[in-house]
């Protein structure tokens, strides 16, 4: 019996360590003049709903796993509320931040990068998505919003860079913070998944670059020989090639590989064979 009693107690002990870690991953600092209110339960993909409708299906598509959300009062009418979005991998948290920010925004260093206005200042971090905003048109309150992107920042861990693969991307004509990391069914089709996209403009020219990078070639491989069966093609046993096919409303498509790298462009037509080539050439020759 004191045998199964304290087999119960480390069951129970270990379970509060473990909701203590998962709720409590910082010490969210005291804002003056205002009061915490830490009310809110913990957000997790099964209850996104209750708390963002709508959207949480592009959440839990990039990964979601926890929000905890902090409110800072100031009287009857004036708060400030903090959500914290935790993503499974910065990849991830990079896609839904991405996803939201727009590129009239202002951007600054922060973390990785943040974007804001008077009333908001949301920023990425790791594998963290910040969002800290007030409908309050008080100085206090919008003071405050500053303040709390700024010590928030501070105590998250993780990368303060870009994704790695975003570095691949040629600068010349790309279109400044577009950059966006699409999980699954890239272009419409369910095979084609994690790929990163910029969009560019050269002259008259509109066209997005699409990159599939994979640890294991496999990953990569597979996708590529998915797409081109589906297009009568095959990669001819190659370690790398380029490819030129129609792909529906997708248009003219402009594939190449090499490795454990698959380079997508789409928005040209065929007369543009040659900028579509240079812009891969750049990117597999780095």
């Amino acid at each position: 019996m004191l045998k199964n009693r304290l087999h119960l107690l480390i069951l129970l002990i270990a379970l509060a360590a473990s909701e203590l870690c998962y709720t409590q991953d910082i010490t969210y600092p005291d804002i003056r003049g205002f009061k915490k209110e830490m009310n809110y339960p913990v957000y997790t993909p099964d209850n996104l709903w209750d708390y963002i409708n709508g959207g949480a299906e592009a959440y839990n598509a990039l990964g979601f796993e926890k929000l905890i959300v902090v409110e800072y009062t100031r009287g009857k009418k004036t708060s400030v509320k903090l959500e914290i979005y935790t993503h499974r991998n910065p990849d991830l948290a990079f896609g839904i931040y991405a996803l939201e920010r727009s590129p009239s925004y202002n951007f600054a260093k922060t973390g990785v990068q943040g974007y804001s206005d008077q009333d908001f200042f949301n920023f990425l971090k790791g594998r963290y998505y910040v969002k800290i905003y007030t409908h309050s048109k008080s100085a206090k309150a919008i003071e405050a919003v500053q303040t709390l992107a700024a010590r928030i920042e501070a105590l998250l861990e993780g990368t303060t860079e870009f994704p790695e693969t975003l570095q691949l991307f040629p600068e010349g004509g790309k279109k400044p913070n577009q950059e966006m990391f699409i999980s699954e069914n890239v272009l419409g089709h369910e095979f084609l998944a994690n790929a990163y996209r910029s969009s560019y403009g050269v002259d008259e020219s509109d066209f997005d670059i699409y990159l599939f990078k994979a640890d294991e070639p496999d990953q990569v491989s597979r996708m590529l020989s998915s797409y081109l069966k589906r297009h009568d093609l095959d990669t001819g046993g190659e370690a790398s090639g380029k490819v030129t096919f129609r792909d529906g409303y997708n248009g003219t498509i402009f594939l190449a590989w090499k490795n454990n790298l698959m380079v997508l462009l789409s928005g040209l037509g065929e007369e543009e064979t040659d900028l579509a080539n240079s812009y891969i050439d750049m990117i597999l020759n780095q």
